[in-house]
């Protein structure tokens, strides 16, 4: 399967730059293919609850994947 087409999703937790720590973050698709290209500055995530979350890659300390569904 090519990474573009991977819609499975993909669980992290994410540090960010000021310390905070995001738990069980949900995204469709990698972090590192939703990130990748030159223009690519923001990528829009859901928190637990089922919010949105718009971050910035600059702001992004550290991702660590937990866990990818179907």
């Amino acid at each position: 399967m090519n990474k573009k087409d991977d819609k499975r999703v993909h669980f992290y937790h994410i540090t960010l730059s000021n310390g905070e720590l995001l738990e069980n973050i949900r995204i469709e698709g990698s972090l590192e293919w939703n990130l990748s290209g030159i223009a690519a500055h923001l990528v829009a995530v859901e928190d637990p609850d089922g919010r949105k979350i718009v971050l910035s890659k600059y702001h992004i300390f550290k991702a660590e994947l937990i866990k990818v569904e179907d």
